[in-house]
């Protein structure tokens, strides 16, 4: 049992553990318009109101596209289950106005809001303020985890009943 136990352990820190991927050049609102299109089939996605400011032609970022979709699409998710499943998001691309060297993207909706106890954990593995059932705790730290790793950083403003701007 205590061996069982172990693989399981191992799995779920396999699963959780960012993956080396090919970097390249990527056009990051490419790379959002490609999850949009992969979530569009999503039942409970197909009600929400999404709108696009997405710059043009923004400098191509060095990362592996595959793994911008799988940040991309869990902050998305987690945004939906917010507005439960109703509701506007916005997704922004930019030069951040802070640091001209930077590309920035923006998931900004409409949800409950994170309480401010809440934000200093929420990208710690497997912590989760949804309901049983519902998540792992695991999204937010892979995304952190993939950022990282392109030498970005996700920054998050959030009001209590207003929504949650991801950036």
């Amino acid at each position: 049992e205590v061996v069982r136990c172990r693989r399981i352990v191992d799995g779920l820190l396999d699963f959780s553990r960012a993956k080396p991927g090919t970097k390249r050049p990527v056009d990051v609102n490419a790379v959002v318009e490609q999850t949009l299109f992969l979530l569009k089939y999503h039942e409970r996605f197909k009600r929400l109101t999404v709108a696009r400011e997405l710059t043009a032609e923004l400098p191509r970022v060095n990362a592996d596209p595959e793994r911008l979709i799988q940040s991309f699409m869990a902050l998305m998710l987690n945004a939906m289950d917010a507005m439960n499943s109703r509701g506007a998001l916005t997704v922004r691309s930019g030069i951040n106005p802070e640091r001209g060297d930077e590309v920035m993207v923006e998931f900004i909706d409409q949800g409950t809001g994170i309480a401010p106890q809440d934000l200093p954990k929420i990208f710690e593995p497997f912590y989760t303020t949804k309901p049983q059932g519902r998540g792992t705790g695991l999204g937010l730290s892979i995304c952190y985890g993939i950022v990282s790793d392109l030498r970005g950083r996700i920054e998050v403003e959030s009001q209590v009943g207003i929504g949650s701007d991801f950036k």
